[in-house]
């Protein structure tokens, strides 16, 4: 009987774990992107909008900058190949000198001691440099907008998202200010307080500049998928063929991070209140001559 009885206490114990964690999943809503914006004024949407497009204008960036970075790279390679490929004896014999020695090295600058001229052989119309110039140009323009764009996006989403906590914060306050007498013996003001803090201070991480990285990462994420198909579709389907497996990996994270989160703000909702009530009760304890 005694053993029975000092059981029943650890059954109970772990059926009431148990429903507080089903009741703790139950609580936990997901917000829509229409409603977690839905204290942003005329303005503040309008600074959504401007830093949305600077967000995809930031992420179609990177992925034509590799592009034009890699046409760079292929002007080298294909004036490599092409010198290369030619058969330097027969030339030297055609349109050089006898004292004249043509080479991959030395062709751009012992060409003018020969008679070829531009119309009768065609690999002298390749100029590398303007060719090379022409890329850096537009690289230099793409760093350029993906900077402006950039500095926008962080700049406006912030003060968009600056405006927005700042009116949840006040109409949070009025909301906590209405209530009963009762709800403020179940809930502590040190919870509360950290409430007004933590938790407003992730919705702003969510709507600020969060937000825009994940724009951000999805437009980068459907230009690289475009450009890939277009450059080569055989090898982007051998590697898309991964998708599967990063998204799988990618929506367990999320899952795993969106739970620790929720599980973090009520530790420190409880950790205030402690805090709070230990750091209220110094003076009573002083006054006793309680402390050790």
């Amino acid at each position: 009987m005694s053993q029975e009885g000092e059981k029943k206490p650890e059954t109970t114990n772990f059926w009431q774990q148990l429903r507080t964690k089903k009741q703790d999943k139950t609580q936990t809503e997901v917000v829509s992107i229409r409603s977690l914006f839905r204290y942003a004024n005329t303005t503040e949407l309008f600074y959504l909008v401007l830093g949305t497009i600077a967000s995809i204008a930031f992420g179609v960036c990177l992925p034509l900058g590799l592009v034009i970075f890699g046409n760079l790279v292929d002007s080298f390679i294909d004036r490599a190949a092409n010198l290369c490929s030619l058969n330097f004896t027969s030339l030297v014999q055609q349109y050089c000198p006898s004292n004249v020695t043509l080479t991959s090295t030395n062709f751009y600058t012992t060409v003018s001691l020969c008679n070829i001229t531009k119309s009768n052989f065609a690999l002298i119309h390749y100029d590398i440099k303007s060719h090379t110039n022409k890329q850096v140009f537009i690289l230099i323009i793409i760093a350029c907008v993906n900077l402006i764009s950039g500095y926008v996006r962080v700049i406006l989403l912030e003060i968009s998202a600056e405006r927005q906590t700042r009116t949840i914060r006040q109409i949070l306050f009025q909301s906590v200010l209405k209530k009963d007498v009762v709800f403020f013996d179940t809930h502590k003001t040190g919870e509360l307080s950290v409430r007004f803090t933590n938790d407003i201070n992730k919705i702003h991480d969510g709507i600020g500049n969060k937000f825009g990285s994940v724009i951000e990462v999805l437009i980068t994420f459907i230009s690289c998928i475009t450009i890939g198909f277009i450059k080569g579709w055989k090898l982007s389907l051998v590697i898309f063929a991964f998708a599967p497996i990063v998204f799988i990996i990618a929506v367990i994270l999320f899952r795993i991070v969106t739970e620790m989160t929720v599980i973090e703000l009520k530790a420190y909702g409880k950790a205030g209140t402690v805090a709070e009530e230990v750091i209220s009760s110094i003076r009573t304890v002083l006054s006793y001559n309680g402390q050790e």
